[in-house]
């Protein structure tokens, strides 16, 4: 009295084997998706770094024409010559100056931009962490070779980075306000 019923008629279908594991194909795809913005990255920090060393160099390189005292017999300034010869230990000398001037300035600026800014998002306060380690690795660094050009600059553009970093978060803000 068991007979098998088969209403549909699916036992004349013929068998079909399953497709093919698509998962190689699927995580090619992550991986070259992956690949792409990883390169976008690497090449928007770079852009980034170039940038920051240029501004630095171009600070550096840009000294105006100092005055020399007044003459009182004819009442005009005489500019100081700066085609001088000077000895490579002074200009890396001025140059070690220059950077350091800069380094002071940037700090500065972060404290006031620093008192502007409340509450920064997680993934800002992530970058701003890794910038300043990064910072103090480099104050330990100089802390024992102070007229180190390299460690100097370095340390310029990574405060350039953070003061942009706390810019863009004050520019954030305050479309964040406006939009109140």
């Amino acid at each position: 009295m068991q007979q098998e019923r088969d209403p549909l008629n699916l036992r004349s279908l013929p068998l079909v084997s399953p497709p093919g594991d698509d998962w190689p194909a699927i995580e090619a795809s992550l991986r070259q998706q992956n690949d792409r913005r990883r390169l976008f990255k690497v090449a928007g920090w770079a852009l980034a770094t170039a940038a920051s060393v240029t501004l630095a160099v171009g600070l550096i390189l840009h000294r105006p024409v100092s005055m020399a005292p007044v003459d009182s017999s004819t009442a005009q300034p005489a500019i100081a010559q700066t085609d001088a010869p000077t000895s490579p230990a002074s200009e890396k000398a001025s140059t070690v100056d220059s950077l350091i001037g800069l380094s002071q300035r940037l700090e500065t600026n972060l404290r006031h931009i620093r008192s502007e800014i409340g509450v920064m998002p997680t993934s800002s306060l992530i970058y701003q962490v890794e910038l300043e380690d990064l910072v103090a690795q480099v104050d330990e660094e100089l802390s024992m070779n102070p007229a180190n050009t390299e460690l100097w600059s370095q340390r310029v553009n990574l405060l350039l980075d953070l003061s942009q970093l706390y810019r863009n978060e004050l520019r954030r803000e305050s479309h964040r306000m406006a939009s109140l």
